[in-house]
């Protein structure tokens, strides 16, 4: 990819506010720019309005009663909000996991092959090689090769989450949105998934929801802190979490804050 597409900002957030009917504001007035091929963690305590900016970025609020926004948020420079945007293509280009793995009831190929198969993709031939290449960016290839054709009961919860992403992955997403993946996880399985976003920024643009502030100083490059509807400060990870320049961030980070 040329250098300067690289460096130009994927996803830029220009005076986002966000409301669910006529109660105060979720998010007011957030500015801030996602880079190419980087982890760009948000963090906050629960209920700081963390899930809802991610949900605005690739329109899943739309399903949400009552919801509004100003601002604009550009992809690629174009506003991800303008009449002539298809929000289905949205989310097939900024994909998201959910902290609960949701597998469908098919078998661990039909998972992943279901993400192709609404792209377009039909010859057997093509899922093949997309399943088989989905599964491996997730690191899970080699644990579910024998059993491809079972469902994915059997697997589990750590696994589960990564049969999930590799079915995101499938669609071929420009970025990919973790919304508290770990939340489920055990101390096994949770070091795995962090590995694995750590791996997929070579390939992919990642932002990571947690309100786990060790897990966001591990895995991202950049971090922004969430904090009553109002994101208090932007940067680079480590002058997030060694050189705040807001009392707020260092009181959380420190953890005397949410």
């Amino acid at each position: 990819m040329d250098k300067n597409v690289l460096d130009a900002p994927i996803l830029s957030i220009r005076n986002l506010s966000v409301w669910y009917g006529n109660s105060e504001p979720i998010l007011r007035d957030l500015s801030f720019e996602v880079k190419r091929r980087r982890v760009t963690a948000l963090i906050g305590p629960s209920n700081c309005g963390k899930s809802t900016l991610v949900r605005c970025l690739n329109r899943l609020n739309d399903f949400t009663p009552n919801f509004r926004l100003t601002g604009e948020i550009l992809f690629n420079g174009q506003n991800l909000y303008a009449s002539e945007v298809d929000a289905t293509e949205v989310r097939k280009q900024i994909g998201m996991v959910f902290g609960k793995p949701v597998p469908f009831h098919k078998s661990i190929y039909q998972n992943v092959a279901y993400g192709a198969q609404i792209s377009g993709v039909k010859p057997s031939a093509q899922l093949d090689v997309i399943v088989e290449k989905s599964l491996r960016s997730a690191n899970l290839w080699d644990e579910v090769e024998p059993i491809l054709n079972e469902t994915p009961e059997r697997l589990s919860i750590g696994q589960q989450q990564r049969l999930c992403i590799a079915r995101a992955l499938a669609i071929a997403p420009e970025v990919l949105i973790f919304d508290e993946p770990c939340g489920e996880l055990d101390p096994v399985e949770t070091p795995k998934v962090e590995a694995l976003v750590r791996n997929l920024k070579q390939d992919y643009t990642l932002i990571f929801v947690t309100n786990k502030r060790r897990q966001a100083a591990r895995v991202s490059d950049f971090a922004g802190f969430l904090y009553c509807g109002e994101l208090v400060e932007f940067g680079a990870t480590e002058k997030i979490f060694t050189n705040p320049q807001d009392v707020r961030t260092e009181q959380y980070v420190t953890g005397r804050l949410g």
